[in-house]
C-alpha cells in the first residue's frame, strides 16, 4: 500500500497532490471521486460512499457482484509486479539515493500497465524524469520473452550481427509488428513507462528489452534511454546459458516461484498431512 500511496500522491516530490479525479465505484460518477494527499480511504463527494484508494485503479469498472472476467487476474498481477518492483526503489529512494545508480531492476514482461489501470504511467514517468532531473539514474529493463515483439525479433535476429541494438520508431512498430495503418495515438503513448528495444548480442543470445525514457518519447534513439550504457554493459554478465536469452533475475526467480520444485513439493506434502489428520 506504501508504495501504491507513494506512486498516486507523487510522494518523491515536496509538492503535496491531491489523488487525480476518477470514477466513483458507487453512483459511477465519471471522474468525480478523489482522496486527499496521503489518504487510504474517504468519501465520494457526489454520492458520499466509501472509496479505498485502490478504486482509483478501476478495478470495479470490470467487474460485477458476482463474476469477473479473466483478464482481471492478469491485470491484477501486472499492478502487483509493478508495486513489487517499485518498492525496491522507493526504499533505496528514501533511505540511500546514491545505491539507485549501482542497481539494476529487472521485470519479467514489458514495462506497461494497460487499460484504466494505466494511470499508473504517468507517475512513474514523471518519477524517472524527476530523479534523473535530480543526478539520480534509476536503472530499470523489462524483458519480453512472448507475444508480437518476441516473435518479430525472430524474424529478424537472425540478420542482425552480434553486439547490434535495433530501436524501432512508432511507425516501424505500427507497420511491421502491429500491422496497423500509421494513424491515431502513439504507440505506447498512455500505457508504457519503457521503450522496445531489440538487442542481439551473441548468436545465441538476442532479445526484447523495455527501457524507460522518463517522459514519453515518440521515437526515442538510444540516446534517451535511461542509464543505457550501464545496463548493456551490465546485460553480458547477467546472461544465463540454460536458454536463448534469458537472464539470470528472472530464471532464478522463476526457480523459487516454481511450484514443482522441491521445497515446494515438499511443504504441499506436510499441508496435506496435517489436513488430513484434522479430518480423521
Amino acid at each position: 500500500m506504501e508504495t501504491l500511496k507513494w506512486i498516486a500522491y507523487e510522494k518523491w516530490d515536496a509538492k503535496q497532490k491531491s489523488l487525480p479525479s476518477f470514477e466513483c465505484p458507487h453512483c459511477e460518477g465519471k471522474d468525480v471521486a478523489t482522496l486527499p494527499y496521503d489518504s487510504e480511504e474517504g468519501y465520494c463527494p457526489a454520492c458520499n460512499g466509501k472509496l479505498l484508494l485502490t478504486d482509483m485503479l478501476g478495478f470495479h469498472q470490470v467487474m460485477a457482484p458476482d463474476s469477473a472476467p479473466d483478464e482481471v487476474a492478469r491485470d491484477y498481477m501486472t499492478i502487483h509486479e509493478t508495486l513489487l518492483l517499485f518498492t525496491g526503489i522507493r526504499y533505496f529512494w528514501e533511505k540511500n539515493k546514491e545505491v539507485l545508480s549501482n542497481c539494476l531492476f529487472v521485470k519479467d514482461g514489458p514495462l506497461s500497465i494497460r487499460a484504466q489501470y494505466s494511470k499508473l504511467v504517468a507517475p512513474i514517468r514523471r518519477f524517472l524524469a524527476f530523479a534523473r532531473g535530480k543526478g539520480y539514474q534509476v536503472n530499470i529493463i523489462g524483458q519480453e520473452k512472448t507475444g508480437k515483439f518476441a516473435e518479430h525479433l525472430q524474424l529478424i535476429g537472425s540478420q542482425a550481427l552480434p553486439e547490434s541494438v535495433f530501436v524501432p520508431s512508432n511507425a516501424y512498430i505500427k507497420e511491421h509488428i502491429q500491422h496497423r495503418p500509421d494513424r491515431g495515438a502513439p504507440y505506447g503513448k498512455d500505457t508504457n513507462y519503457g521503450a522496445k528495444v531489440f538487442v542481439r548480442l551473441s548468436h545465441f543470445h538476442q532479445s526484447v528489452l523495455n527501457i524507460p525514457t522518463g517522459e514519453y518519447v515518440e521515437n526515442p534513439t538510444l540516446s534517451n534511454f535511461m542509464g543505457a550504457e550501464r545496463i548493456f554493459a551490465t546485460l553480458p554478465t547477467i546472461l544465463s546459458s540454460r536458454f536463448e536469452g534469458a537472464l539470470l533475475p528472472i530464471e532464478l526467480a522463476h526457480s523459487v516461484a516454481s511450484l514443482s520444485t522441491y521445497p515446494s513439493a515438499q511443504i504441499l506434502k506436510i499441508f496435506a498431512e496435517v489436513s488430513s489428520q484434522k479430518n480423521s
